[in-house]
């Protein structure tokens, strides 16, 4: 089916960050824009890794942040949103992810974690939570499990962020650019949700 893209756009993002959830709203746009032109990809960049530690869930900062910026996107977005009750690590449904990417589930994944996480107030730092999204997924749950209590694919996990920081990544969601055919047309990024320059750039190569 994706034989055909021209582009892939590379995308690091973070369940925990309401504006990596926001960002999927414009890639769904692209998508329905730009069909199989397109191939998005998405990476591991966990924001506050072990041992940084997470935010307070009713901290100052956080309610500033979602009274001023992130309620007011939701509503421009017109997508439901809510202040997690929990600021959990990230890691693990990354993990869950990547096992998801290697049975051919990764966008459904994806978005049910985001879904998860910031509609329905769900600890997805917790296994048992992330195997109850993987058996409504229809994902082979003790398969997940296995390779979420193992580690299988914690090191590609580490592996995409430290990427991430080599291309300069150090917030997200951040988008990159890039031809599927080596040299087609010269490769671009930006960190932030707004992806005009993204259709832009498309417009012009396709």
């Amino acid at each position: 089916m994706e034989s055909h893209a021209l582009a892939r756009i590379l995308v690091w993002s973070d369940y925990v960050c309401p504006y990596c959830y926001f960002a999927e709203r414009e890639l769904d746009r692209i998508r329905a824009q730009h069909g199989q032109k397109v191939r998005i990809e998405y990476y591991a960049f966990e924001l506050r890794p072990e041992p940084v530690p997470t935010l307070e869930p009713r901290g100052e900062y956080l309610l500033t942040a979602w009274s001023r910026s992130v309620y007011p996107m939701g509503k421009r977005y017109d997508m439901p949103i809510r202040l997690p009750s929990v600021q959990p690590r990230s890691s693990l449904a990354f993990q869950m992810c990547e096992y998801a990417r290697s049975v051919d589930n990764q966008h459904r994944t994806h978005v049910a974690l985001f879904h998860a996480f910031f509609v329905d107030d769900r600890n997805i730092g917790e296994l048992s939570v992330l195997l109850g999204i993987g058996r409504d997924l229809g994902l082979d749950v003790a398969e997940l499990e296995h390779h979420l209590t193992t580690g299988t694919f914690k090191a590609e996990v580490d592996r995409q962020r430290q990427t991430g920081l080599a291309r300069q990544v150090t917030g997200v969601p951040a988008l990159f650019l890039e031809p599927v055919e080596p040299g087609a047309f010269p490769a671009s990024g930006a960190i932030g949700g707004n992806t005009d320059w993204l259709q832009r750039r498309l417009a012009e190569i396709a």
